[in-house]
């Protein structure tokens, strides 16, 4: 009987994470003091990295002693990752059952007292969703006999190839797990642990098709210099059946030669290795072109080739710099010298460049970002910060036992146990416990400042404490093989390029630079792109978990609130529901969080990841590899379970994503600076409360709460009401006023310093900013926060584009010509002037603008630039002026179907004054309503004199992104409520009668439009369908898109979403041409010499240079709409989806007749229009 305490917490945290099971002597640890305990089925305790779904997603177990009282055993709700996208740092590959399929349950011990669901509520709530469910079931309409049919038929066939599919994917995600666990364990010199698993695996012949996990242990052995170790495994490889890679004979040289030339034999061993590689088909050359070296490597494996062939000279890989897409071949041409500038000339000297790197790089290794916060610091409560500095202290030492103790616990268990199981020390034990007490401090001074009413989900908190801890160990990995000191030489390099790219006379752009050196120093150390191992997602959860278990089970607090001040657990579990589902949340102390409320005031701490860099970004030169500068970042963002598109770029040639690449580098590399004017006054007003009419949030202590009441049932349930309502208001206030002391803090942080933002994009191609606070892809006052860091003259037209800029930003003649815009600007001038002057106590004309602190940004420019000695031509400009996509995804439509009517419409052809599509499919609508109410139609005579722009604007706006009629239904009847003279009963009616005419309307001026979206709905429903496959294409540019939308999100085994892939594909495509669109503009703008940044359809550069920029923009939109967009699409959708002919010419079944409609629809480009895209260059409002 194990009766220390200490031993029960540790024993519980590693049955917890399924390392280790405990014995039938061992008491129920008592309430309070664990949490959540993962069992699998069989009573083992070990992690099952392959899972075929997440751990959380757990069956409730009943007590194993219905009358045991010494501790708490209830349900958990199957909790799973929160519905939005989080931003991912680092890559993974899917989740599926492996050789295992064990039942995976889940029992709740010990949940704090203090619960904002109690059992009994969550019991009740999973009972109404029973019944819904049992309702919903007893209510749909029995199947169609057809459908049956069809369904008899095929289940066989359809369970066999999901079945065989299913076992595709789990062997591909099982070696993934294990080549990362035998790594782990070769590493920490755990070789025995990693060849007993190996041996046990290999036995069963079972998952090793291919050579992925011998090489993950030959890569270890060699650099052991054990060649009995290799010798063992090349056996294994050789009995089995499997085929030997260029890795596997990569790993055996380098270990011969490590041995000493005095050896008998060695010679006999290569000799026998180069035989090996003739009959294989291999080339040794080949081994230095494809393979990756890490220290020494390269040589050593030269070495030991020459042991048979003495004369032998490894050679290097060349590395394609060029693109293929046709669309970008001007661009492979040699740069014009004059073409090229740097933009950050005159700004940094070199030596500052080479300091702000050091800068840069020591924050991302360090992790956390400590900044001043800029709320009143004589608010600051001095004794509240001191108390919460000793209780951090107190702390330290308390995380510091545990680490110790867990770990030791843990590895006590590892090292005791020989099953054939994966274990997760190994991954543990690659960091000190120093570095887990630093990563779990920073931990907590997070979760402190985490809100009382909402966070996370505790999924998120443990996937993303996972996820530093794998940072963690591959920066450290780096400076072990010494791949961090030649990073550092290297990038230094590309630092004293990027201040002068044409000093050396070879003008490159930052990715063919970066490539440059690469190969330059190829020969020197480390490959700096050799292939780094992703831990598994289960991985990271279950790391995540076991760190988590010692912030919940040791870290106390003195409760002020009870008699005796007792301790209290800091952090609690919490549900929170979320639709039907109760979400485990973690809660803070509410002590703890009127402590941390003072830390606030004083400073803030920020993930490194999630600021703007000091110095230029890493160019993306591989679809891993770019962003900042050792902390990891996604090229795509995507959910954890979405492996198909990752797999995709896996397998895309290099050359096809340097357009995507070079783009994403181009916005990168553009230096920011802070509008100090700007951020002076927003933080004035922040810390004088806020200003609704200026959209700066107010602090939630303004909010009154409501007036306590006594009365009756009825009053009580009113008052009920106005106090969740208060409550959630609450919430959401403080959610603002904490987004925007972040952001003027980061700001006023990055004060008088140059900054870049790294740019990472969507699965569709879309890109942002990879810093979520402070970035120009925001609202209006974090947009007017920015400007470029290199200025530019106004020159002879500049003035006059920053004049119809402030015009632009007021949103008030938005169909006038550029002439009237002027004139008007002419005119409103001592109002510019005065909002310059006296924001606050003058007129403040600036306020009354759509986009207020953009515009006041504007003011004050018009103002320095009159008031320049030299004249306006002459003044520096740093503002950016933004040119928008007239309705951007209609364009792209009337394009893609040439319709004359509806590309006029969107100005895709020349004017003399703007057109609006909005007005112009209102009288459209106007004279439909006209017709029907002179036929005596009664709800059109009620809408007389209602139908306007503003009224039929959002379903305009929204039908590009597939809006359906009950959506627009829903979009009129917001508009209608607000007109006068209409009962509910006839805004319902009228709704439904207005977005009929405007998707008439809209058709009759984009008939083609409308054939292709019709064409892009019934393509993705029948590949989804008939196919059973995610519906995928190839941008203009070279990016594979997969739609990441299956039955089951966290499952991607699981059959498509038919409804999500068939309502998604129309915006998504039009969404990844609009993203074409933009990466073509920004390339031919960064081979001008123009500064360019974007915020997907709305495209910024200098005063100077508006019109320039312009004339690229108009360039590209017709060069990338020359292509034949529909007639590609097609050819790649029959190649992925179609059947072939000879498999379904005589197959009459419902399946087959599916497959032949499936084959004639994707064959079926629809018709174009008669539009001439070439009028598009001569359209001053294309964008404007």
């Amino acid at each position: 009987m194990i009766s220390c305490r200490n031993c029960l917490a540790t024993l519980a945290i590693l049955q917890r994470l399924k390392v280790f099971k405990l014995p039938s002597t061992v008491a129920v640890i008592p309430a309070n003091t664990f949490k959540t305990i993962h069992v699998n089925g069989n009573g083992s305790g070990y992690m099952n990295f392959s899972s075929s779904k997440p751990n959380c997603r757990a069956t409730s177990v009943k007590s194993r002693d219905q009358n045991d009282t010494t501790g708490k055993i209830c349900e958990e709700e199957g909790e799973l990752p929160e519905e939005e996208i989080e931003e991912i740092h680092g890559d993974y590959l899917p989740n599926f059952p492996s050789e295992a399929s064990e039942e995976t349950e889940t029992v709740l011990e010990g949940v704090p007292t203090i619960v904002e669901m109690p059992k009994e509520k969550m019991k009740k709530q999973r009972q109404v969703v029973s019944k819904m469910g049992s309702e919903i079931k007893t209510s749909k309409p029995k199947a169609k006999s057809a459908e049956k049919k069809m369904c008899n038929q095929n289940s066989i066939e359809e369970s066999q190839a999901a079945a065989v599919e299913l076992e595709k994917k789990k062997e591909i995600a099982f070696r993934f797990s294990l080549k990362s666990y035998l790594t782990m364990c070769m590493q920490q010199n755990m070789v025995y642990k990693a060849m007993i698993l190996l041996r046990n695996y290999h036995a069963e012949k079972k998952y090793f098709k291919s050579s992925l996990v011998y090489d993950a242990v030959l890569r270890e052995a060699s650099s052991r210099c054990s060649w009995k170790l290799i010798k063992e495994v090349v056996q294994m490889m050789e009995q089995g059946g499997i085929p030997f890679s260029l890795d596997s004979f990569a790993a055996c040289f380098i270990c011969l030669g490590r041995r000493s030339e005095k050896e008998i034999g060695l010679e006999a061993l290569a000799e026998n290795l180069l035989d090996k590689m003739d009959f294989c088909g291999l080339n040794v050359e080949d081994i230095f072109q494809s393979c990756k070296f890490t220290g020494n490597h390269r040589e050593l494996a030269a070495k030991g080739i020459r042991l048979a062939m003495p004369n032998f000279q490894p050679g290097f890989p060349s590395v394609p710099l060029t693109y293929t897409t046709p669309l970008l071949a001007a661009l492979n041409e040699m740069t014009v010298e004059s073409e090229v500038t740097s933009n950050i000339e005159g700004l940094l000297k070199e030596e500052n460049l080479t300091q702000l790197a050091a800068e840069q790089l020591k924050s991302e290794m360090s992790g956390v970002v400590f900044i001043k916060s800029i709320t009143n610091s004589s608010s600051v409560d001095n004794q509240a910060i001191s108390d919460m500095e000793k209780l951090e202290l107190e702390w330290l030492e308390v995380i510091r036992e545990a680490i110790v103790r867990d770990l030791s616990m843990c590895k006590a268990q590892f090292e005791s146990t020989r099953r054939k199981t994966l274990h997760i020390y190994p991954f543990l034990a690659i960091l000190s416990a120093s570095d887990y007490v630093r990563l779990l401090t920073q931990e907590v001074q997070m979760l402190s400042g985490t809100s009382d009413l909402f966070s996370p989900s505790m999924h998120i908190f443990c996937r993303n404490l996972g996820l530093k801890v794998m940072r963690e160990a591959r920066i450290q990995r780096k400076k072990e093989n010494g791949q961090l000191e030649k990073f550092q030489h290297l990038y230094n390099r590309y630092c004293q390029w990027y201040l002068h790219p044409t000093k050396n006379g070879k003008l490159f752009n930052p990715r063919q630079m970066w490539q440059q050196l690469l190969v330059q120093f190829q020969n020197e150390g480390s490959d700096l792109d050799y292939e780094e191992i992703f831990w598994p997602h289960s991985v990271v959860q279950s790391v995540g978990q076991f760190l988590y278990n010692i912030i919940l089970s040791n870290l106390k607090i003195a409760d002020h609130t009870s008699e005796g001040a007792k301790l209290s657990p800091a952090f609690y579990i919490v549900f929170r529901t979320k639709g039907v589902k109760a979400i485990r949340e973690i809660k803070p102390h509410p002590q703890l969080v009127k402590l941390y409320d003072e830390i606030r005031k004083k400073k803030l701490s920020f993930d490194a990841s999630l600021l703007p860099m000091v110095s230029p970004p890493l160019p993306w030169h591989t679809h891993r590899q770019g962003g900042y500068l050792v902390t990891d970042v996604s090229l795509v963002r995507l959910p954890p379970y979405a492996s198909q598109q990752r797999l995709r770029l896996e397998n895309t040639p290099a050359q096809q994503l340097y357009p995507a690449l070079d783009a994403l580098n181009a916005l990168g590399t553009i230096p920011w600076q802070i509008n100090g004017a700007i951020l002076d006054l927003a933080i004035k007003i922040f810390n004088s409360n806020g200003s609704k009419e200026l959209d700066i949030p107010q602090p939630p202590s303004a909010l009154s709460p409501p007036t306590p009441v006594t009365g009756d049932g009825s009053i009580k349930a009113k008052a009920f009401k106005e106090r969740t309502a208060y409550k959630r208001r609450k919430a959401e206030m403080y959610s603002l006023w904490c987004d925007t002391l972040y952001r003027l803090s980061l700001a006023n942080h990055f004060r008088d310093k140059i900054f870049w933002l790294p740019h990472n994009m969507d699965f569709r191609g879309r890109v942002y900013p990879c810093s979520p606070h402070l970035t120009h892809l925001s609202h209006d006052m974090a947009r007017s926060l920015l400007y470029f860091a290199h200025g530019k003259q106004l020159g002879a037209e500049g003035f006059n584009w920053l004049k119809l800029h402030v015009i632009n930003l007021t949103g008030t003649k938005k169909r006038e010509p550029v002439s009237e815009r002027l004139r008007y600007a002419e005119e409103i001038l001592p109002e510019i002037l005065d909002s310059a002057d006296n924001p606050l106590t003058g007129r403040k004309w600036w306020v009354k603008s759509d986009e207020p602190w953009q515009t006041l940004a504007a003011c004050m420019e018009v103002a320095a630039a009159l008031r320049c000695p030299e004249g306006p031509a002459a003044y520096v400009c740093h503002l950016p002026i933004h040119q928008d996509g007239s309705c951007n995804g209609l364009q792209h439509y009337a394009a893609l179907g040439r319709d004359q009517v509806g590309a006029e419409s969107v100005n895709l052809a020349p004017a003399e004054r703007p057109q609006d599509v909005y007005s112009n499919v209102a009288t459209l609508v106007e004279r439909e309503r006209a017709k029907d109410a002179a036929n005596d139609v009664e709800i059109a005579q009620l809408l007389a004199g209602q139908i306007s722009r503003k009224v039929i604007k959002q379903t305009v706006m929204t039908t590009v992104y597939g809006v359906t009629r009950y959506g627009a239904r829903l979009q009129i009847a917001k508009q209608l409520k607000e007109l006068p003279g209409l009962s509910p009963e006839q805004v319902n009616i009228g709704a439904s009668y207005l977005a009929d005419k405007t998707f008439q309307s809209l058709q009759e001026m984009f008939t083609s439009a409308k054939e292709i979206q019709d064409w892009f709905t019934e393509s993705a429903k029948l590949i989804s369908t008939v196919a059973g496959e995610n519906v995928e294409w190839i941008t203009p540019v070279g990016l594979p898109v997969v739609q990441p939308y299956n039955k089951n999100p966290y499952d991607e085994t699981s059959r498509p979403n038919v409804m999500k892939q068939r309502n998604a594909f129309p915006p998504n495509f039009i969404h990844s041409l609009d993203s074409s669109h933009m990466m073509l503009t920004a390339l031919h703008c960064q081979r001008k010499g123009i500064t360019f940044a974007s915020i997907h359809d709305c495209f910024w550069t200098h005063p100077c240079t508006v019109n320039e920029m312009n004339k690229i923009c108009r360039q590209q939109f017709v060069s990338l709409h020359s292509q034949p967009i529909l007639e590609d699409l097609s050819k790649f959708m029959v190649s992925q989806f179609a059947s072939r002919a000879s498999d379904i010419a005589e197959d009459e079944s419902p399946k087959g007749l599916a497959r032949h409609r499936l084959n004639q629809i994707l064959r079926e480009v629809p018709r174009r229009g008669v539009f001439d895209l070439r009028l598009v260059l001569e359209s001053v409002y294309f964008f404007s």
